[in-house]
């Protein structure tokens, strides 16, 4: 099989990224949103990923990475992550910045180079917002913020699914892995979360972007 498309790249880190935990298929309005492209549009590309043996469309329920599309996307997300703990770790670049970079480089170096630059930055279980770089993390261990329990303290543990405004919003409410937060209230569309010691009003659509464990007593 060709190598595939940048194009038909990105979608498939896109469904890689954002479908279910338990495989159900991903709706087709969702990469709507993710993209910002007409559903006609998204309905051709996904029609070009099961030419491919890329993917599974289910009509009226949406799209199913195959085995093959699964490795093929798992491979790309893989570099990706590796060059944002280079940009973000090594260079200090902000991890929205490194978001973006990242995303021409996982397309442009080949497998062998950043496979050595991983083993040259010490080979890290995880990217800069949390996610696994040898695998993606299917487990349900941690929560959306959005659904922790107001008073009690919670460890950022992700950034899901990562894009450019979720990257962006972490760097303007300091919402990073590792970080402790606390739900203080919930008012119909906003939350009131503690942040290290700050509090600030998040809107619950962007909240969603970020995942957590409880700690206790915030220790």
């Amino acid at each position: 099989m060709t190598t595939p498309s940048i194009s038909i790249e990105d979608y498939l880190g896109a469904i890689y990224r954002m479908e279910p935990i338990n495989r159900q298929p991903l709706p087709l309005v969702e990469l709507q949103q993710h993209f910002g492209f007409s559903p006609i549009s998204i309905h051709e590309m996904i029609q070009k990923l099961v030419q491919r043996g890329l993917a599974e469309y289910i009509p009226y329920k949406g799209v199913r990475l195959s085995d093959t599309g699964r490795n093929t996307a798992a491979a790309l997300v893989r570099r990706h992550r590796i060059w944002e703990c280079f940009l973000a770790n090594e260079l200090k670049v902000p991890i929205d910045e490194a978001h973006h970079l990242a995303h021409d480089l996982e397309h442009a170096a080949p497998d062998w180079i950043t496979e050595r630059l991983f083993e040259h930055i010490g080979e890290p279980e995880s990217c800069p917002h949390g996610s696994e770089i040898t695998e993606q993390a299917l487990s349900n261990v941690d929560i959306p913020l959005t659904d922790c329990e107001t008073g009690r303290f919670y460890r950022l543990t992700r950034i899901s699914p990562e894009n450019n405004q979720s990257l962006k919003l972490a760097r303007q409410y300091g919402l990073f892995p590792g970080e402790t937060v606390r739900i203080i209230d919930h008012i119909e569309n906003y939350f009131s979360v503690e942040i290290n010691g700050s509090d600030k009003n998040v809107q619950s659509e962007e909240l969603a972007y970020f995942w957590g464990t409880e700690i206790s007593n915030g220790a």
